[in-house]
């Protein structure tokens, strides 16, 4: 795991497995791939991040939008395993 710290970041980062520490994302988009969820602490994102999940996260994320779908019956679940969006 790399610590990267007090930098400013643009262009794109890869996330899994690292620790962010007073680093300001400006303007960069942020991949994620399912590894080792990264760290962040005092983080700031400025206008034009965006993140990209992709390979097991970008699974896991349809496989969430799917069961969240209306025509399911299962956004209960959905809202179950992260309550604290729901707050």
């Amino acid at each position: 795991m790399a610590e990267i710290k007090d930098q400013t970041l643009t262009g794109r980062v890869d996330l899994d497995g690292n620790s962010y520490v007073n680093v300001v994302f400006d303007g960069a988009t942020l991949f994620y791939e399912g590894g080792k969820p990264p760290i962040f602490q005092n983080v700031t994102f400025n206008q034009g991040c965006s993140f990209t999940f992709q390979e097991r996260a970008g699974n896991t994320l349809a496989f969430l939008r799917s069961m969240a779908h209306p025509s399911t019956n299962m956004r209960f679940i959905v809202d179950g395993l992260m309550p604290e969006l729901n707050a």
